[in-house]
């Protein structure tokens, strides 16, 4: 299983993983082979089990004429209810803290939460008029002016507005700490996002309760502006739960922020970051009236994993196409048969396997699918922080040559696409037309290409550490493919004086934010396509640097990527990051994750989406056939 966390693109400009991958990269191009449609046809081959950022093409067709998805009778009778399957339920309604921050989360965002912007397929960002308008008044300093829509509400009728804006800024921004250290020693906010990128260089709004329109100003140009128009929470539901008033279009709450009431906003904070969490598995929900949706849909109800979405009567837009939508528990292992028998309607994948591949191309009048390159990438981080069991770099390296790497590409990601390759970036990724011009400037990129079991051991003899030499190896407790990796980095690193303790999680994602917990995790990031979006996974101490790494020269770098508005100048500048990322290491890179999307051959509507939204990016647009 993966959390794929997110690279919040159209939220806090993070990144997403996947429980067994997730997470950002940066990075701008065209993909480097194209994804196919199929039904009948030979598929062609994804690329690995996550996915890259960037743009992407459009598939291509396979041997129908028709995309699976325009291969329903528009004449058909509509069925009331489509069902969508997770390979693990969302950890809450707010995606932006650090607990709910999925891409399964994100998959039921797609159409509960309204934004100013809609990432696309194919990377690219679309704004949506719908939910309201921006423009950008200045270069110097940047500015950009908000306006919601005039009938932009809640679904429980409350006016989407400033208050809604202004805590959206308060939670992103880290404006507002309690005074506290973490473990690590950093300041603690009073909300627990899942990263501040962006936010945190953007002025309080200024504004009036009920105001419909309110203005970012930022200190520092951002290379992402763009994406910050997003991630709105009720602000009416926050400050109900923390005591105050939300009368008068919240301002109450207008109040306590712009006054930086600390004790009046660690309440609000402390419920927004937890307030709307839900229980693991998703055996019921909290009161549905504090889950008030901004998109076509609202939530409904939940039990035993599944989660119901009605339409939202009060939606002000393109209303949804299907009455209901309901977001399924499945098991991995068992979702081709499930959408064979009819009990899931679509279906994206974290890690497809050529099983998988070839159980859908036996199935082409049940079944559509495409495979293509995703946005994702797997990768194994370590604990270098000063009580890491890889703080010293010797250890790391010496990591690094004995992970048979490879080797995991040849039998994890080829066996889906045969022209899967080593990953030897971080920020680019091979779908990425970039990718390679980067690549050549990076040499250092392929000191780890080859296991070196004598090497390794040499730099752990120079390390000076005892032998064999422990290492937590954590993973996703239901991911037998995160598993099967261990165990072949374990088979190959113990031979060189390391001692790799299995240890599967069944929350690794907590786990990982506790140092002291676990020395190496094999994970995924899933990607967005935009600039900075991986900065908090590399910076001395940011949000999504699981492992505590600090280096000033990647700190310096990434200071400069986020603020640089040109592209182009931005990718070069990554140069010297990629560099510093292996000379240092940061971790150990695999390869980019191959993509799958698949859906009966009854729903129309279906699109492969390789970025972190997933399959049910356009789900409010979706019928099925009720024959």
């Amino acid at each position: 299983m993966k959390i794929r966390r997110m690279s919040i693109a159209a939220v806090v400009v993070g990144a997403m993983t996947l429980s067994a991958c997730g997470g950002s990269v940066g990075g701008d191009s065209t993909p480097s082979s194209t994804p196919t449609t199929s039904t009948s046809a030979e598929p062609t081959d994804g690329s690995s089990t996550e996915t890259p950022t960037g743009d992407t093409s459009t598939p291509t067709e396979g041997s129908d004429t028709a995309t699976p998805s325009d291969t329903v009778d528009p004449n058909a009778p509509i069925a009331d209810t489509i069902n969508i399957g997770l390979e693990q339920t969302p950890g809450g309604y707010n995606c932006n803290n650090s607990a709910s921050n999925s891409v399964y989360c994100a998959y039921v965002d797609n159409v509960t939460q309204g934004a100013f912007i809609r990432i696309q397929p194919d990377g690219t960002i679309k704004p949506d008029t719908e939910f309201g308008t921006y423009e950008k008044t200045s270069d110097d300093p940047l500015t950009v002016k908000y306006t919601f829509a005039d009938n932009a509400v809640w679904s429980d009728g409350t006016p989407i507005d400033f208050d809604d804006a202004l805590l959206a800024w308060a939670a992103y921004s880290g404006t507002f700490l309690t005074g506290k250290k973490d473990d690590a020693g950093n300041d603690v906010s009073a909300f627990d996002v899942a990263s501040t990128n962006g936010w945190s260089q953007v002025k309080m709004p200024e504004g009036k309760a009920g105001d419909k329109s309110f203005t970012m100003v930022f200190t520092d140009p951002y290379a992402d502006w763009e994406s910050l128009g997003s991630g709105f929470m009720p602000a009416h539901i926050a400050a109900e739960q923390a005591g105050l008033s939300s009368a008068d279009n919240g301002a109450a709450l207008v109040k306590a922020i712009q006054d930086k009431d600390i004790d009046t906003i660690t309440k609000v904070g402390a419920f927004w970051s937890t307030g709307w969490n839900y229980q693991v598995n998703l055996p019921s929900l909290p009161d549905v009236k504090l889950l008030p949706s901004s998109g076509p849909y609202q939530v409904d109800n939940a039990s035993d994993g599944n989660l119901t979405l009605k339409k939202n009567p009060k939606y002000w837009g393109t209303p949804g196409k299907t009455d209901t939508l309901v977001y399924k528990l499945v098991d991995p292992a068992e979702w081709v048969q499930a959408m064979s028998n009819g009990d899931i309607d679509a279906f994206d994948p974290s890690n497809p396997t050529a099983d998988v591949v070839s159980q859908l191309k036996a199935q082409p009048d049940k079944i559509s699918y495409v495979t293509g390159d995703s946005l994702s990438f797997s990768h194994i981080d370590f604990d270098s922080s000063p009580q890491g069991a890889f703080h010293d770099i010797k250890v790391r390296q010496a990591f690094l040559k004995c992970i048979p790497r490879q080797e995991m590409v040849d039998k994890f990601a080829k066996p889906v696409y045969d022209g899967a390759q080593l990953l030897e970036l971080r920020e680019f990724l091979p779908a990425q037309a970039s990718y390679e011009g980067i690549l050549a400037q990076v040499p250092n990129a392929h000191d780890y290409d080859t296991v070196d079991i004598p090497g390794a051991k040499a730099l752990l003899d120079s390390a000076g550490v005892k032998q064999p030499y422990d290492i937590r190896f954590t993973y996703a407790a239901t991911s037998s493919l995160r598993a099967d990796q261990v165990q072949l980095v374990k088979a190959s690193c113990d031979q060189a004086g390391f001692n790799i303790i299995d240890t599967p999680d069944p929350d690794v994602f907590t786990t990982l934010s506790s140092r002291g917990q676990w020395d190496a995790a094999v994970f995924g990031w899933s990607g967005s396509g935009l600039v900075a979006s991986g900065e908090s996974i590399y910076v001395t101490g940011g949000d999504q640097n699981f492992g505590g790494y600090s280096n000033a020269t990647v700190d310096k770098v990434w200071k400069e990527v986020v603020r640089t508005v040109d592209r182009a100048k931005a990718d070069q500048m990554k140069v010297a990051l990629e560099k510093e990322l292996w000379a240092d290491p940061y971790n150990a890179v695999l390869y980019s994750t191959p993509g799958v999307a698949a859906w009966s051959s009854k729903v129309s509507g279906p699109v492969f989406n390789p970025t972190q939204y997933g399959i049910s990016w356009n789900a409010a647009t979706w019928t099925k056939s009720a024959e």
